[in-house]
């Protein structure tokens, strides 16, 4: 089976088929058998997709040590990723490890292993932890220019702040929490937050990390004064340092607080009503088990109200949804009800007239396409290149309704009864709706006014489905924008060339651009990713539908969904030594963040693994966990393989070299 050996591949859940690696399809081997693959491997498109397949840096295949110390210490450190990755305590991890010496006497391995709580701390703090940090330190000054984005949140009386990094890898954009690639690189406690402190803060991580500061192109952070205040603030500090620095506000934040604002306009505090019907219910066995009996009464299937917390960007549509999807038992329950309290009393006047479910039909409706753009601007790739796409999208289509005034179906059809019987006040609803669409569009536009729209409009020709890609009048706008330095104009001309020549050749080798990318991208990852680029582009917008007014480059299919920093990384993978200009503007635009998404979710991480269950825990080991969990994707049967092949770490593990640091702390 040599001849097959290169591009087959089992299908483990189906022993009828099989799967080729070089053209992405699974065929039957049912009835022909051997005669199956060999019709496959002369079909024309399977000989066109090997030629690049080949061509493609194939994943080899790890060194595994023979050494029997080896193996003991990469299993202790991946017991102890595994544990961290999981949410463990250092107790279980070390009950997990008495067990499996029981379970496996027979393995050398296994009744070798010596993983207590002091040790697996160590090797979270000293071993994994600074480990892939510096990973993701390598590739960022491989990179050169970044963005720094933080946030601030309190755990009982301690004060966090998570830094952030993004950079232009080999890959795509990449963030890690050190985030693009985005990471995680420090995570630090600071009771003071105000501009001062945490632009020192800011100062010192890049400093501990030899970052230039001259290649940071943007601050990333929430909205607040603090951060980007006018007159102090810790934007105006680095502005004053460096003048080229990119304003990096939280687009997903500015939508959410637009929504918030033009709620102040609504003849009916649906935000409170929503809060005080979920907390009629939450915590009364009682209230629910007399509700269910409405449920039943109209035929419907008990479904839990879901909770509306203001501070949850895309908390207030669901909960809206839940309510109108079960709207008419829960209204029977309400006005079935004593209005003996004043609460009481709100509810019924809610459900007793169909205002209240205009207001919320006409909510849902708008809040829709707010929702959809809060699911693309929170993805961890989406970058600058995409906001103008999905900002001015957001603005226009609002502006569309407001012309039209067009407030869903359902609230139309509600209009026409109130107006039958009040027409004042069906007057003052509509009035109201408009006044909220105007309110929202007011608040995006303070933020993302003319200059700010110029700006990412002229970086929105970098993404691949602009229809004016790779033009060069675009290139060099943006690069009279930008202004790096060492850049050669007239270099970056024969590059510019040179990629658009390879792009053309690219379209017309009859392999789809989607499947060149998702097989480079593979070969870029030292183990085999789940999926690279989602076959279903559908499954990337949260179960959301895309945006039919998205442009789509002519020599592209609709159906596909290529991500710019994917194939920007693949166009210059393919030339990478002729084209550094083009590569520094490309690292430049990549690093640039539109939302502060990916550091809110440090803090989700944080309140899974700092619980009250870990409540000892201390902030370096805090700090430790969630480097690990932020920067490495690895899955944790990989590692134990991985963990072979790197002999300094595998030291690091054995040797009391991990406790060191410990020591010196102690010391001082």
């Amino acid at each position: 089976m040599k001849e097959y050996s290169k591009w087959l591949q089992e299908v483990k859940s189906d022993s009828t088929q099989a799967r080729c690696k070089a053209c992405l399809k699974t065929f039957s081997v049912y009835y022909d058998g051997k005669t199956a693959l060999d019709k496959h491997m002369d079909r024309h498109a399977h000989k066109t997709c090997m030629k690049t397949f080949e061509k493609a840096t194939l994943i080899t295949a790890l060194q595994v040590p023979a050494s029997e110390l080896d193996k003991i210490s990469a299993a202790e450190s991946v017991l102890v990723y595994h544990g961290v990755k999981h949410g463990h305590s250092y107790r279980s991890q070390e009950c997990t490890t008495n067990l499996v010496k029981t379970l496996f006497q027979s393995s050398s391995v296994a009744k070798s292993l010596s993983c207590g709580k002091t040790k697996s701390r160590s090797i979270a703090c000293n071993v994994l932890g600074p480990y892939f940090v510096r990973k993701i330190i390598d590739e960022l000054l491989e990179a050169r220019f970044y963005s720094l984005s933080f946030d601030s949140s309190n755990k009982g009386n301690c004060k966090t702040y998570p830094f952030a990094v993004q950079f232009f890898s080999n890959v795509g954009v990449k963030r890690a929490c050190f985030c693009f690639h985005l990471g995680l690189i420090e995570f630090i406690e600071d009771p003071y937050e105000t501009a001062t402190d945490i632009f020192k803060n800011v100062r010192k991580v890049i400093n501990d990390y030899q970052l230039k500061l001259e290649n940071l192109t943007s601050i990333g952070a929430d909205n607040t004064n603090v951060n980007f205040g006018e007159h102090h603030s810790v934007f105006k500090i680095f502005k004053d340092e460096l003048p080229h620095l990119i304003k990096g506000n939280c687009y997903a934040h500015i939508l959410h607080n637009g929504v918030k604002h033009a709620h102040d306009v609504l003849p009916i505090d649906v935000e409170g009503v929503l809060c005080k019907i979920y907390s009629h219910f939450s915590k009364s066995a009682k209230r629910i088990e007399e509700l269910k009996e409405y449920y039943e009464f109209v035929q419907s299937e008990y479904r839990t109200l879901l909770q509306y917390i203001d501070t949850r960007w895309l908390s207030l549509l669901r909960s809206i949804t839940r309510l109108l999807e079960k709207y008419e038992p829960i209204k029977l329950y309400f006005l079935n009800q004593q209005t003996t309290i004043k609460n009481q009393r709100l509810f019924k006047s809610f459900f007793d007239t169909n205002d209240g479910l205009c207001v919320l039909n006409f909510l849902q409706n708008v809040l829709t396409e707010v929702h959809r753009a809060e699911l693309q601007l929170q993805r961890t790739y989406t970058t600058a290149v995409d906001l103008h796409r999905i900002i001015s999208g957001l603005i226009k289509k609002l502006q569309q309704r407001l012309r039209d005034k067009y407030f869903g179906n359902n609230t139309r059809a509600i209009l026409k009864q109130l107006e039958e019987i009040d027409g004042n006040k069906a007057e003052a609803l509509k009035q109201s709706f408009e006044s909220f669409i105007k309110i929202v569009i007011e608040y995006i536009e303070s933020y993302y006014d003319d200059e700010t729209k110029q700006f990412y409009e002229k970086l929105s020709f970098f993404n691949c489905q602009s229809i004016e890609f790779l033009a060069w009048e675009r290139v060099i706008d943006v690069v009279d924008l930008i202004q790096i330095n060492d850049l050669d104009k007239d270099e970056l001309y024969n590059e510019y060339c040179e990629i658009k020549f390879l792009y053309d050749n690219l379209i017309k080798t009859g392999i789809k651009l989607s499947d060149q990318i998702k097989l480079y991208i593979s070969s870029k990852k030292d183990y085999l990713p789940t999926s690279t680029i989602n076959d279903n582009p559908h499954n990337l917008f949260d179960n959301d539908e895309d945006e039919e007014g998205d442009l789509t480059h002519k020599n592209q299919n609709k159906d596909e969904h290529i991500r710019s920093d994917q194939f920007w990384s693949y166009l210059l993978s393919m030339s990478p030594n002729s084209t550094p200009n083009m590569k520094k503007i490309i690292s430049y635009i990549f690093s640039i963040p539109c939302a502060n998404a990916y550091v809110e979710t440090i803090f989700s991480h944080m309140k899974h693994l700092w619980s009250d269950y870990r409540s000892r825990m201390d902030i370096e080991l805090v700090d430790a966990e969630l480097k690990i969990r932020m920067n490495s994707d690895y899955p944790c049967a990989y590692v134990y393989k991985y963990l072979l092949s790197q002999p300094d770490l595998l030291k690091k593990i054995r040797t009391d070299e991990k406790y060191e640091q410990k020591k010196r702390r102690d010391i001082e």
